[in-house]
């Protein structure tokens, strides 16, 4: 596993989503399966968006230019652009949180990006199917995720930036119905919150990628191991799928283009495990995946995985709401029983703290940690393999 590592953040490095690098590592997943002789081993293109900026910022930028224009030249036709702006900005933020579409995607190119896919039959007739998902990509590491005071400052933004576009949309609409152009005097409030957001999502798509030591190179690694003990040892009844997904963190794109893909042969009763982030600290399986909306995870989902916690309790696998949105976001909003399992520091510290950033490198994943990981989710075969139908 940490070969593996290696091999993705030192020797391929930083894998930004539609990127070149990311396409180098889509070929050494494919290379590594093929040698542990999975079956229909595939490189699956799409199509995504590169950047998970550009649609906050353009959302920024048409709220900022309504919120300005009402302030420098007030009138009723312009707080009617200036409601209309507010909520268009609005409805690209919230839809980017919610991975939906929104307008913002009329002005962005898509890019090419890939999935790599391959699968293990087991001994018996076919009964389950279980699909192991980890990501390939990485993230670019803006100035936000550079300590712990400047993600609590960036998760403030997000609310406030949130808030101040309907708060505009509000009152600007309440301005022009009622007459009241005092009311476009609300924007000097509005303006320096909807320019800094701006501004930092702006710069956010300057900055390098990660090399994605844990983010995550850790899930891949797990996932290949696994392949790796499956050859070895299939499981009796349960088919396991393997999707190696690009563009995950623009937007869960990868898993977007393989559920379309498959959904409807794998059927509603697929179990889908995503292994993100197994790399450094104590195991954590998420009852709930978004970014400002939480989603439940599927009943099914945390059964099993309580199921496994309750057989391997010297693992210490705790559950817990998810920081951010997984590859599980996807497939939980379709109404399949998605699960992700990551790790998470017991006290969350400068020096721990990797996410997004360049010291997300092989010395700073804890060997032991990615260990348990891979012990988890092999359990979590058993059990499923074990069970009797869902």
């Amino acid at each position: 596993m940490m070969q593996t590592i290696r091999q993705l953040s030192e020797n391929i490095g930083g894998r930004g989503s539609c990127t070149p690098n990311e396409r180098l590592a889509s070929e050494f997943i494919a290379d590594q399966m093929r040698a542990f002789d999975a079956q229909n081993v595939q490189i699956e293109p799409f199509k995504a968006f590169p950047s998970t900026y550009a649609p906050y910022a353009l959302s920024f930028a048409v709220a900022l230019i309504g919120s300005l224009a009402s302030l420098l030249f007030g009138g009723r036709a312009v707080l009617f652009l200036a409601s209309i702006f507010s909520f268009l900005g609005l409805w690209g933020m919230l839809a980017e949180t919610e991975l939906a579409v929104s307008w913002t995607h009329w002005f962005i190119p898509r890019l090419p990006s890939q999935n790599v896919c391959g699968q293990v039959k087991p001994r018996q007739q076919i009964q389950k199917k279980v699909v192991i998902c980890a990501h390939i990509d990485t993230h670019r590491t803006p100035i936000f995720y550079s300590s712990t005071a400047w993600q609590s400052a960036f998760s403030l933004l997000i609310g406030v930036a949130l808030l101040s576009m309907a708060v505009g949309g509000f009152v600007f609409s309440l301005g022009l119905l009622s007459g009241w152009g005092w009311l476009r005097w609300i924007s000097l409030f509005l303006v320096p919150i909807q320019a800094f957001a701006l501004g930092v999502s702006l710069h956010a798509d300057f900055t390098p990628f990660s090399p994605g030591a844990n983010d995550n190179g850790s899930g891949a690694a797990v996932a290949l191991a696994m392949l790796q003990k499956l050859h070895a040892a299939p499981l009796d009844k349960t088919e396991v799928r393997f999707a190696f997904t690009g563009c995950e963190e623009v937007g869960d794109y990868g898993m977007r283009a393989y559920l379309e893909a498959h959904e409807a042969e794998l059927g509603k009763d697929a179990f889908y495990l995503i292994i993100d982030e197994v790399g450094s600290g104590r195991l954590k399986y998420l009852t709930a995946d978004g970014l400002v909306i939480k989603h439940r995870t599927h009943p099914y989902a945390l059964e099993v995985a309580r199921s496994t916690a309750l057989r391997r309790p010297e693992l210490k696998a705790y559950e817990g709401v998810g920081l951010a949105y997984t590859d599980a976001l996807k497939a939980t909003r379709r109404g399949l029983a998605a699960l992700t399992i990551c790790t998470v520091p017991e006290q969350a510290t400068e020096e721990n703290s990797n996410w997004h950033k360049m010291t997300d490198v092989p010395e700073n994943i804890i060997p032991a940690d990615l260990r348990m990981a891979y012990e988890f989710c092999w359990e979590l075969l058993q059990t499923i393999d074990q069970s009797i139908a869902r």
